[in-house]
């Protein structure tokens, strides 16, 4: 080899590890970047279900509040028929 080209080894050695050491951390990153991605999209998913499942629950809650208030308005009435019954 060339004398020359064997002195500029040791300037080229730190170049060549900072380029692979860059390389390594924008894969890297972008290796997190799809994985923070991925939970992302997953917690969307969770959220999305669970907010599902509580509209289920409020509408069946609704429902069950609807058919109590008519059985108290059917005791209501018939509290009111007996009240008249018995005031004659």
């Amino acid at each position: 080899m060339d004398p020359v080209a064997l002195s500029y080894l040791p300037l080229v050695s730190p170049v060549a590890t900072l380029v692979v050491v860059v390389l390594g951390v924008f894969f890297s990153n972008r290796h997190v970047d799809v994985r923070i991605s991925d939970l992302r999209a997953y917690i969307d998913v969770r959220i999305g279900a669970i907010d599902a499942r509580i509209g289920a629950e409020a509408r069946v809650n609704e429902a069950n509040f609807k058919m109590l208030f008519g059985k108290i308005e059917d005791v209501d009435t018939r509290l009111t028929r007996l009240e008249e019954r018995f005031a004659r």
